[in-house]
């Protein structure tokens, strides 16, 4: 993987290239994703300019990691500079101490088979208390993409205010059509995978450490789609974990930028091509 520095619409960041695919990490603030595109093709991801917030928190767009369930500390400003690091093929951004001293790591190297990049989100206690909660990785991706994921014999959560004509809840997987309405859907996956279809690529975000069903603090779910107006969030939890002091727990997630042209019926070739169901088990690791 090659990496340099470069500014992106404001933003000191770090360019990734492996093979066609090349990923920015915006480390001025974050850490965060900014942009991830095939060869000279448009960024896959959503980009606000809307400054929307919560309070000091920003929205940005692109991929943040953050914790659940969802309550205030989930929406902890990440708008601090981040320590950067590239040794044995791995970019490393660090965000400062939290409120709580907890540490967010970004971790990202190449992935072997050439198709994008493996990603490490690693929560390091360094508060005097245990922490406990579960990681949590979002992906905002432009409106008009649709999005497919396998679903599984578990039933489906609905947020409150779902308008059902977005939803395609067909045998075997969930369908978005964004339409401009608000809502949130989420469920326990064993394949725990989503992917968003669009005209430049086909994005597949998967996450390969299926926690139990029990372990899953949102309502039982470890994958979830959240639409509005303006984009399409995909979200991958981790299991609920306790951190002693200096204790430290990671979620990992595989990006694999395909072809375009699949259509959600298309499901078991896109998880086949994306090698989701032969996902290697997690390796041991250090933050």
């Amino acid at each position: 993987m090659k990496t340099d520095r470069t500014r992106w619409h404001g933003w000191d960041a770090v360019r990734c290239v492996a093979g066609d695919c090349e990923l920015l990490v915006g480390v001025s603030t974050g850490p965060r994703i900014l942009s991830l595109r095939r060869g000279d093709g448009d960024n896959v991801l959503y980009r606000d300019t809307t400054d929307f917030g919560v309070g000091d928190w920003r929205l940005y767009g692109g991929h943040r990691f953050t914790v659940a369930p969802e309550e205030d500390r989930s929406y902890v400003p990440d708008n601090a500079r981040c320590g950067v690091e590239v040794a044995d093929g791995e970019l490393r951004v660090a965000a400062p101490a939290g409120p709580d001293g907890t540490r967010r790591h970004l971790v990202i190297r190449a992935a072997e088979d050439g198709a994008g990049f493996d990603l490490r989100h690693v929560l390091v206690n360094g508060g005097r208390e245990p922490w406990q909660g579960a990681l949590w990785a979002i992906t905002c991706v432009p409106h008009a993409a649709q999005v497919v994921a396998p679903r599984g014999p578990t039933p489906l959560r609905f947020w409150p205010g779902i308008e059902a004509v977005a939803w395609q809840l067909a045998p075997g997987y969930v369908a978005l059509t964004p339409n401009r309405a608000r809502g949130k859907i989420g469920w326990y996956s064993q394949a725990g995978w989503l992917a968003s279809l669009q005209r430049e690529a086909t994005l597949v975000i998967h996450s390969p450490d299926i926690p139990p069903e029990a372990d899953c603090v949102d309502g039982g779910c470890n994958v979830e789609l959240f639409t509005c107006s303006d984009y399409v969030e995909l979200e991958t939890l981790g299991g609920r974990v306790t951190l002693p002091p200096g204790g430290h727990t990671e979620h990992r997630q595989r990006w694999r930028l395909l072809a375009p042209g699949y259509t959600p019926r298309d499901w078991p070739a896109i998880a086949a091509q994306a090698g989701c169901a032969a996902a290697p088990t997690a390796p041991a690791s250090s933050p």
